[in-house]
């Protein structure tokens, strides 16, 4: 799986409340060249380049600029290249693995190819991948002309390029290699609102992919929204040139605080977005449940609310009933917003269900920050051994919590 680590932040013109964004992204070349509106949260696109070359010459042409390069060689009436060309194109990133006698490529994530890092060695037909610090024969067992080593430089076959994502053309004594860039624009970073929901669009440039929205777990990572609303194309192909957009629109709820949310593009960079809800009564909240029916099977006497703010330190108490006879026990899992997402934060709490299905515990938090307490379903791992007991676990529920500092009013 390729490295995916664009950002990108969400544009709020579809608020059902005002909107504030706390930065603004830099985006002044693409709102010239493409049909950016209000509503528009990123822009994914195919930037094309082109290197151009002769043979035997110590410059190279990258997107127009001249730039000094060890040369294009013909060895037994094949191309050669040197591998250095795609660091300057910014393809990739060229290392050196004196261990294993090798030259690896780790692909920038912004390039498409079916590879994420790639090794090869001097006069080796095949093409390698490194496990445990050795090298082992890739799957693909389709054999490439050899590499070779001159002016301490490898040079790679040009006929391999087409498997690195790159196309190339030799006419007239010119080599041409021509690809294109997956590049996603950043519109803004982050918004504030104190709607329930929001809508957005992306402007999608056809041959990116598919985009589709993720958003937090509150457990660390992402996963799809099965009642978000979207995406649907809400306008007709959008001609520039000779390229075509389609313009993508989401819908999805908040929770209190920070939701994490990603505009998602299989093997290709994606859009992170932060959109902060501010909540002025939290005891207008409910609580939150991954699925409407878990709200039969597990009811609160404390807290009644699902958005608290508290001072660092102070214990919450939560108590209720369990309607389910397979539960025999519950998790309070707590993780905190840092880094872009929620990160388990603590030790879980294990809390026991009475004979009258009742359930009660309390957790504290110390630190100042926004948290998530995460209600589990826990069933016991049956392959599990050891005196220490394994579970298995299920989201049921979910508490935000804004944590102040001591003393604060």
């Amino acid at each position: 799986m390729r490295r995916i680590i664009t950002k990108l932040l969400i544009c709020a013109g579809l608020l059902a409340s005002v909107v504030l964004p706390l930065q603004v992204g830099s985006v002044q070349a693409s709102k010239s060249e493409l049909p950016i509106i209000e509503s528009d949260a990123a822009v994914f696109q195919l930037i094309p380049h082109k290197i151009s070359a002769k043979l035997n010459k110590s410059t190279i042409t990258l997107d127009s600029e001249s730039l000094k390069a060890s040369p294009l060689l013909m060895k037994k009436g094949n191309l050669y290249l040197p591998i250095k060309w795609l660091e300057l194109a910014h393809v990739g990133k060229i290392m050196k693995s004196t261990k294993t006698n090798s030259y690896w490529v780790e692909f920038s994530p912004d390039h498409p190819t079916n590879f994420s890092i790639i090794h090869f060695k001097p006069d080796s037909s095949k093409l390698y991948i490194e496990e445990n610090g050795k090298l082992i024969v890739t799957e693909d067992a389709q054999k490439i002309l050899p590499p070779f080593i001159k002016s301490n430089t490898l040079y790679v076959p040009v006929s391999m390029l087409p498997r690195m994502g790159i196309n190339y053309n030799w006419s007239q004594g010119t080599l041409q290699l021509t690809w294109n860039e997956m590049s996603a624009k950043v519109l803004n970073p982050v918004y504030t609102t104190e709607a329930d929901r929001i809508t957005f669009s992306s402007l999608v440039q056809k041959g990116y992919g598919d985009v589709y929205l993720m958003h937090s777990m509150g457990l660390g990572g992402m996963t799809g929204i099965p009642d978000s609303k979207g995406p649907k194309a809400t306008d007709k192909l959008i001609k520039i040139g000779n390229r075509e957009f389609s313009r993508v629109e989401f819908s999805v709820d908040l929770r209190p605080g920070p939701n994490p949310l990603q505009i998602h593009s299989n093997d290709n960079p994606s859009a992170d977005i932060i959109v902060n809800r501010i909540v002025k009564d939290p005891s207008l909240i409910p609580i939150r449940y991954p699925h409407d029916t878990y709200a039969d099977s597990l009811v609160f006497m404390e807290p009644t609310q699902g958005y608290l703010r508290v001072k660092a330190g102070e214990a919450i108490e939560i108590s209720g009933s369990v309607f389910t006879e397979n539960t025999q026990s519950l998790g309070l899992e707590l993780t905190r917003f840092q880094n872009g997402d929620y990160q388990i934060s603590g030790n879980r709490t294990v809390v026991q269900i009475n004979e009258n299905r009742e359930f009660s515990g309390s957790i504290a938090i110390n630190e100042p920050g926004s948290y998530l307490i995460n209600i589990l379903k826990l069933s016991r791992d049956v392959f599990g051994r050891g005196e220490t007991p394994r579970y298995i676990s299920e989201k049921r529920a979910e508490i935000a919590v804004e944590v102040l500092p001591k003393g604060s009013k």
